[in-house]
């Protein structure tokens, strides 16, 4: 019996006739004065999907790789065999992997508006490119200060600040944990108008991912300097542990977890532009120059990845020439950008004569995501293709109709993300 996909992951196709997945199997009958035992639902399902647990596990593996998240996560029950394969670690890295070659396109959205008649609030949602469907994010839903425009997905995972907390989450599973707490060591009188934000690293070699925090002080040390105070942690453990001195000021526009490496912009300490990458492995900072032709307002800038290679989306005339630039990273090693123009139809805009603000992301198909800030009655965005040229609408549905009462902020640009089966403990 096939599996329906529900959402949550881009199905590979069925498995073999030769073994069902919770097929109904009919009893054998019993004489006339036997009463048929009652079996557990362990019992049941082991007995009746027999036939696929004397697959070899690889094949299994790669059979259930190919259902959407949320459908593993039911089956989980079916059996304890089941349930050791598919909390199995390497399950999860082959489930990633099915997710990274899939063509389906998913992004996390959130919304500032009215969650209730009487509460103002952000809602986040797991947004479906092909159907427009919207799937609420109850785990995710803070207070409207909780807005998300600092975060960013690597391999389906997020992290974020409440206050002084840093959380981590898996998006697909809806699985959140807080990390251990971490101060920045300052003296108490420079915890006033204290900020800090935090972002999450891969390093492909170890397979570790570690989470950067870094505090920023409003108050200047003796030098003139700004004060500021950098801490890692590694995940799977306990402590935070004090790194070398990193960037000066916050980033713009998110970050971007690539080669091993975690980027965002942000503003030396002559407020020129720069590049700030920080090594998962070796726990370093340093910069990278932006490239030749790139604007000053960092604040028109965005980091992505495109086609694999670190991208800065420079959008400074989308709104006044319908226009955009992409200078992407092609060769990492020797610094060699190559720019790319983006040219939007006239049309794009819903109203053309309005002044419009919009947001701008981008997903791993290759596809740049514009979201108009302020909406009301409805909520789409614009997608547009790099490759093909193409731009296309999504209307999103699915969202409770409080929301669209009144209009609707985007908190943040739509964040593009894989699908995992990662727990949080196996992390």
């Amino acid at each position: 019996m096939a599996v329906q996909d529900d959402g949550g992951g881009c199905s590979g196709g069925e498995p073999p006739s030769g073994g069902a997945l919770g097929a109904e199997s009919l009893p054998i009958p019993l004489g006339p004065t036997e009463k048929q035992p009652r079996r557990t639902r362990e019992e049941e399902a082991t007995g009746e999907n027999a036939g696929l647990m004397e697959l070899p596990t690889e094949i299994i593996s790669n059979i259930l790789s190919r259902l959407p998240v949320k459908t593993l996560l039911r089956i989980r029950s079916v059996s304890k065999g089941w349930r050791s394969i598919i909390d199995h670690r390497s399950f999860a890295d082959l489930v990633l992997a099915q997710s990274l070659r899939c063509s389906d396109v998913t992004s996390l959205i959130a919304i500032v508006g009215n969650i209730e008649p009487t509460h103002f609030g952000c809602r986040f949602f797991s947004l479906d490119h092909q159907t427009g469907f919207a799937v609420p994010l109850g785990q995710l839903d803070q207070t409207i200060i909780s807005t998300g425009q600092d975060w960013q997905s690597v391999n389906g995972l997020i992290c974020y600040d409440i206050g002084d907390l840093t959380y981590l989450c898996n998006i697909s599973t809806r699985e959140v944990r807080a990390l251990p707490p971490a101060g920045p060591d300052f003296p108490v009188h420079l915890h006033r108008g204290m900020h800090s934000f935090s972002a999450l690293g891969f390093d492909p070699v170890t397979r570790r991912y570690k989470v950067m925090k870094t505090w920023v002080s409003n108050n200047l040390n003796h030098a003139g300097e700004v004060i500021t105070a950098n801490k890692i942690l590694t995940l799977g453990t306990d402590s935070w542990r004090k790194i070398g001195s990193g960037p000066i000021d916050f980033p713009c526009g998110g970050s971007v977890c690539i080669n091993g490496s975690i980027h965002f912009l942000t503003l030396d300490l002559m407020s020129n532009n720069i590049i700030v990458a920080f090594d998962v492995e070796t726990e370093k900072f340093r910069t990278l120059a932006l490239p030749d032709g790139a604007p000053n307002q960092v604040h028109k800038m965005k980091l992505i990845a495109f086609g694999g290679c670190l991208t800065v989306l420079d959008y400074e005339h989308l709104e006044d020439e319908n226009t955009m630039a992409m200078y992407v990273l092609e060769d990492y090693k020797n610094r060699v950008w190559m720019e790319r123009p983006i040219v939007l139809p006239r049309s794009w805009k819903e109203n053309p004569s309005r002044s419009e603000r919009f947001l701008v992301g981008s997903v791993r198909a290759g596809e740049i995501l514009l979201a108009p800030k302020v909406t009301a009655g409805e909520l789409y965005f614009l997608s547009y293709d790099v490759e093909k040229g193409t731009l296309k609408k999504v209307q999103v549905h699915g969202l409770p109709p409080s929301l669209l009462r009144s209009p609707v902020i985007i908190a943040c640009a739509p964040i593009g993300y894989v699908h995992s089966i990662l727990a949080l403990s196996e992390v």
